[in-house]
């Protein structure tokens, strides 16, 4: 008998917590494993196309704000499918775990791959309360990163057995090098990529390139910065990107699917976030010899180091306008964290252990 996975995410899209989600069920068994995806709001139909396999997919139409009325429909939904599995994904869907218990489900997980703007540290008292109180109708709960985990047991308060530390991990396979061999003689290229969103602070980005611009004659003229993906912020920084008159610098080129051809054209990955886990887009471009620029947030340390990359602090535009010169101005150096950056990924996140995992949670192995 195969065992039926019902996932439960708050919007079916292009993102990093979705990306494991679809990893996940495209890597799993077929005959193993039936899943099916609840998405509160909605699901993106070219995201959707990605799964491997035959998975349904339905959205609660969740209206903005409160709706009670998702919890009629979720319960709906368990008893059609019969699922021996709740999956969660972060504290939008979390309070849905009660109704899995109440259906009689065996198995309730949770997963926490990162918080968001109105909570970027973790501190918000109400949002612990509940994730605490949800806790007991919950079987395991997996934060992606060490960062998480230690916020789980010693500032949320969930009991250690309860936890399942379980990293996010890609496919080496399908990220990998691109043959840069006109390095030098194209521009030089730094990339973003992921949800155009607040807690996300591109606008920093775009603040840091102008400013580095402004020292380097040199750099202002054989450097771009291209920040992939869409979101509520995309009209925000298009405006403050025109406002700069930086049109031919910076690019928006909106959300994309084929990740691996993007990462061909980027030198330098940088991020400018105020909260993450472990990204996804941080492990795929490192895997691709992309050395990372990165803020010094949440698990984001577990994974860059001096040796494959570069630290600096949230918010710190001088700091990561500095970083860009250097890297610009260091071409070695930008070679070389990019072979030590694959190594990490290669050693360390590897998608097969990630599934695995997620394949004993599932099965009741752990």
């Amino acid at each position: 008998m195969k065992t039926k996975v019902l996932h439960v995410v708050h919007r079916l899209d292009i993102g990093g917590l979705e990306r494991v989600l679809l990893n996940c069920i495209n890597s799993l068994p077929e005959a193993q494993f039936e899943h099916r995806i609840v998405a509160l709001t909605g699901y993106s139909e070219d995201f959707k196309n990605l799964l491997a396999k035959p998975v349904e997919v339905i959205s609660l139409n969740k209206r903005e704000g409160n709706d009670w009325r998702i919890f009629k429909r979720f319960y709906d939904q368990v008893k059609i499918f019969q699922p021996h599995c709740v999956h969660t994904y972060n504290l939008a869907t979390v309070e849905l775990q009660f109704i899995a218990w109440l259906s009689g489900v065996k198995l309730r997980v949770h997963a926490e791959h990162g918080r968001d703007i109105f909570d970027p540290s973790g501190a918000n008292k109400k949002y612990r309360l509940l994730r605490k109180a949800l806790s007991p109708f919950i079987t395991k709960i997996i934060p992606v990163s060490r960062d998480l985990y230690d916020w789980l047991l010693n500032d949320v308060g969930i009991r250690r057995k309860k936890l399942q530390l379980i990293l996010n991990g890609i496919s080496t396979s399908n990220f990998y090098p691109a043959t840069k061999s006109d390095f030098g003689k194209r521009p030089f290229v730094f990339g973003h990529v992921g949800r155009l969103a607040k807690i996300k602070n591109q606008q920093l980005l775009v603040r840091a390139f102008k400013q580095a611009s402004q020292i380097s004659a040199d750099f202002a003229a054989h450097c771009q910065l291209v920040i992939i993906g869409g979101g509520e912020c995309f009209d925000e920084l298009n405006t403050l990107i025109d406002e700069f008159g930086l049109q031919n610098h910076i690019y928006l080129p909106g959300p994309k699917l084929d990740m691996r051809a993007e990462y061909a054209g980027i030198d330098v990955f940088v991020m400018s976030s105020l909260a993450e886990g472990i990204p996804m887009t941080l492990l795929e471009s490192m895997a691709c010899e992309i050395p990372p620029v990165v803020t010094r947030v949440g698990g984001i340390p577990e994974v860059v180091d001096a040796s494959c990359g570069m630290l600096y602090e949230s918010q710190d535009q001088d700091a990561l306008a500095t970083i860009m010169l250097e890297m610009f101005n260091q071409p070695e150096k930008v070679q070389q964290l990019g072979k030590n950056a694959r190594e990490k990924i290669v050693s360390v996140y590897s998608e097969e252990a990630m599934v695995e995992a997620y394949r004993q949670i599932y099965q009741g192995s752990i």
